[in-house]
């Protein structure tokens, strides 16, 4: 499953590229497919606090989309998954 969730942040992370501004719609559409694959990861909470963003805000930018994928693939090769 961790292996499917690092698939997922790559693909993501390549989607971002030539576009600077996500709907929250989309940015929340992705953090669900993405919690999904996380399975009890502890990681799973920094995405459910993404999740409550979508609902607080409009617009994510691609800079902080890029360093929060980054930041969640880290901490998932750091705990081995």
């Amino acid at each position: 499953m961790q292996n499917t969730a690092k698939t997922y942040i790559t693909e993501w992370r390549s989607q971002t590229e030539g576009k600077t501004l996500f709907s929250a719609n989309e940015v929340q559409s992705r953090l669900f497919d993405l919690w999904g694959e996380l399975g009890d990861e502890p990681v799973r909470v920094e995405v459910e606090r993404w999740l409550t963003l979508t609902v607080q805000r409009e617009l994510f930018s691609d800079a902080e989309i890029r360093e929060f994928l980054d930041g969640l693939d880290g901490e998932l090769s750091s705990t081995g998954a």
